[in-house]
């Protein structure tokens, strides 16, 4: 491959990951009010959102599988809580400087970044 086909398959990469890059960032601590950001107890309805991960309450989920589809994460979780296993579809979306979340089988739930 000569040096300007490899510079023209690098632009079109780029201009193909550039729109995921651009959409916002689901990592980080989401919580209905600040109080509830500052608490560590697993009853209070905190989201700790990783690249693998995700933490509800007193559930503990893998990431599986993903997908996304403009502001929305599609997630296929496994999750552990209170002895028990099972695999649950989970989907984030942001709007504005909220996070959206609905977790199979809840009432959707709109969270704010905690600090």
């Amino acid at each position: 491959m000569t040096a300007i086909a490899t510079i023209v398959v690098a632009v079109c990469a780029l201009a193909i990951a550039a729109p995921a890059w651009a959409a916002g960032s689901f990592d980080g601590r989401w919580a209905p009010d600040a109080q509830a950001c500052g608490s560590d107890k697993a009853d209070m309805p905190l989201l700790t959102v990783n690249a693998l991960s995700l933490r509800w309450r007193e559930a503990a989920c893998a990431i599986r599988t993903s997908y996304r589809v403009g502001d929305a994460w599609h997630i296929g979780a496994r999750c552990w809580a209170g002895g028990a296993t099972s695999n649950v579809p989970i989907k984030l979306e942001l709007r504005g400087e909220r996070l959206v979340l609905d977790w199979a089988g809840a009432p959707a739930a709109e969270l704010k970044r905690c600090p």
